[in-house]
């Protein structure tokens, strides 16, 4: 065995160990099954490159088309591992999405079991000519689909958190966006390789050894951020019922509705209101819950959510949202957060108090620091500490220039 051969075999033996750390993990049982799935082929597919530098091909004939090539079911492996994470649970019937790898194990098997010499003559002739390029073109197309539709899983999920959770910056999941942007790094060197065969000149094994030892840092980053983060239990949206979904959604309370409605008399409601009067109308109803929600504290609880919120100002979860958004431009997170940034930073203006950054933060509602630190750049432009030293500042400035201004004024009078 040949140096090259080793470095790949650690590499799959690598994805194999933690393929299976990941398929024995408690939690989120679901998803980190199908990413030890992803792992275990990902790591398979290096074994023909193994054996192929050893020179066992050469050797052992009869070991052409072993069934090492299942690429065909990366992406919707991939795909429902996000799907899985995300909301719970894998796909509706998303077995069917393995159709296309079961077919490619189905040919390799049937390759494989030929006699010897009709397995040579099919591997030189029609599968190294036609099967083999239309396989890997279908398996690159496969995992583009199927990674485009992980990446807008992932999004609509960071939606749902915005939405609906106010320590949803907990929740980025960059390791996952990190993964999403390996796999599309690993198409893009996949599909480099295969212009370069079918364009340039046609690659021979030690040729495509760079993109082998790229498949088998994939495979090890692929494994240990999936078990690193695997543990973690993550939130999942939950299904609203068809009936709900068609269901008017109920009207603002009595006392907040939107007074136009009153001053204006039955024959004016009769009317078609205009949109302008609409948008005013969401605006200030939107000013008043932020007025209640402010007054009542109700956002220094670390674990608001949008239905807890809705229910202390008696209404829906989905109204309150499209009041959020209509009426100030904010999502749910986005509405408490600044609240809480607006809190922070009125404490830091101030002299008299000068407590610990982190207490400051974890009164307001704040979960963690990570998640305070990104919320206040996001809203104030600087980082907390530099806020409380502008602050400091400004004061001092506003203190040396009040004599100058004095004596200015005296100055004048004489």
């Amino acid at each position: 065995m040949n140096a090259y051969s080793l470095l790949l075999l650690l590499g799959a033996a690598n994805g194999f160990v933690l393929a299976s750390l990941l398929w024995l993990s408690r939690a989120n049982r679901s998803a980190n099954r199908l990413l030890a799935a992803l792992v275990a082929l990902v790591a398979l597919r290096l074994l023909p490159y193994v054996l192929g530098y050893a020179g066992a091909y050469d050797a052992h004939r009869w070991l052409t088309f072993a069934p090492f090539d299942l690429s065909l079911a990366f992406g919707p492996l991939l795909w429902g591992y996000v799907a899985a994470l995300t909301t719970g649970e894998r796909p509706p019937r998303w077995r069917w999405h393995l159709a296309p790898a079961a077919a490619q194990l189905a040919y390799s098997l049937a390759c494989f079991a030929l006699p010897p010499e009709a397995k040579w003559s099919w591997y030189t002739g029609p599968h190294l000519h036609a099967v083999a390029p239309a396989g890997l073109a279908a398996a690159l197309l496969s995992l583009a689909a199927y990674l485009r539709a992980a990446w807008r899983r992932r999004a609509a999920y960071q939606d749902w958190l915005a939405a609906n959770l106010s320590n949803g910056e907990e929740l980025r999941l960059g390791w996952l966006r990190g993964l999403l942007l390996a796999f599309g790094a690993t198409l893009c060197v996949g599909t480099g390789f295969a212009l370069t065969s079918w364009l340039v000149a046609p690659l021979d094994y030690f040729d495509r050894f760079p993109q082998m030892v790229w498949l088998a840092g994939l495979v090890y980053f692929l494994g240990l951020v999936g078990w690193r983060h695997g543990e973690r239990a993550y939130p999942h949206p939950v299904p609203v019922p068809a009936e709900a979904e068609l269901s008017p959604e109920p009207p603002p309370l009595a006392d907040d509705a939107p007074t136009h409605a009153v001053q204006n008399g039955p024959a004016a409601r009769a009317t078609a209101e205009p949109a302008a009067d609409a948008a005013a109308s969401t605006a200030a109803l939107a000013a008043r819950w932020a007025a209640r929600v402010a007054e009542a504290g109700w956002w220094r609880d670390e674990e608001l959510t949008l239905a807890a919120l809705a229910r202390h100002l008696g209404t829906s979860p989905r109204t309150l949202s499209r009041v959020l958004n209509e009426g100030l431009g904010q999502s749910f997170n986005e509405f408490v957060n600044r609240m809480r940034v607006d809190a922070v930073a009125a404490e830091l203006r101030d002299p008299a108090r000068r407590r610990d950054l982190l207490a400051v933060a974890l009164d307001a509602g704040f979960s963690s620091k990570a998640s305070f630190n990104r919320a206040f750049r996001a809203y104030t432009g600087t980082t907390p500490s530099e806020f409380r030293r502008r602050a400091e500042a400004e004061r001092l400035n506003a203190r040396q220039c009040a004599p100058s201004a004095e004596s200015a004024t005296r100055g004048g009078a004489g």
